[in-house]
């Protein structure tokens, strides 16, 4: 477990969010596809709900692409670091957008443990 932990460390923030967006236009690309579909069935229920999804999404990566303007390498890292930090925030079970962001990164492997506050990965830890 250690060296694993050692492993998920050398993906950097900046990867990371690049996975985030990456994953976030192919899911809208696709959600759009299902919705394009149930409204041509009419299944206008089923449509609405994808496209709070696609909100969703999007309300959680909009500011992502800020992170590569122009600036050093180490200044980008930095401002990954602090959109990852905001998007998990407290990591309330209620908060959909931040369980998003953690399901993404926990398939990237993105160890972003350390980016939690104090009292979070107590909490996460526990259980």
């Amino acid at each position: 477990m250690q060296w694993l932990r050692r492993q998920e460390r050398k993906t950097s923030a900046q990867t990371a969010v690049r996975y985030l967006m990456s994953r976030a236009f192919i899911e809208i690309r696709a959600t759009t596809h299902m919705v394009n579909r149930e409204l041509q069935t009419e299944d206008l229920a089923s449509a609405r709900d994808r496209v709070e999804r696609i909100r969703l999404i999007a309300d959680t990566c909009h500011n992502l692409p800020a992170d590569f303007r122009p600036g050093s390498d180490r200044e980008r890292e930095q401002r990954a670091v602090e959109s990852l930090k905001f998007h998990l925030r407290e990591l309330d079970p209620d908060d959909h957008a931040a369980q998003r962001v953690q399901t993404e990164l926990d398939d990237l492997g993105y160890d972003y443990l350390p980016l939690l506050p104090q009292h979070v990965r107590n909490r996460l830890t526990q259980l």
